[in-house]
């Protein structure tokens, strides 16, 4: 029972690389509210796992209900003949 992977792997590689940039913003640049840069660590966790527990919290399973679907040809979008 382990953590599934979520995210994609351009994802997980864009969260590696802005983590890594917010990280050595910590380090180089002398600002007074520091502690802001290390949102960077959650990012290059996250990217690490590969699980974004907000991304489970707002992606739904997609199911199809086939009752709800539009069979071509019945009037939408058509001018009536």
């Amino acid at each position: 029972m382990g953590i599934r992977p979520n995210m994609l792997p351009i994802e997980r590689w864009l969260r590696l690389y802005f983590g890594v940039i917010l990280l050595a913003i910590y380090f180089m640049n002398p600002f007074p509210y520091k502690e802001w840069t290390f949102s960077g660590l959650l990012l290059i966790a996250t990217a690490a796992t590969g699980y974004c527990p907000i991304y489970s919290l707002l992606r739904r399973r997609k199911r199809r209900d086939r009752s709800s679907a539009i069979a071509p040809g019945d009037g939408q979008g058509e001018s009536a003949r």
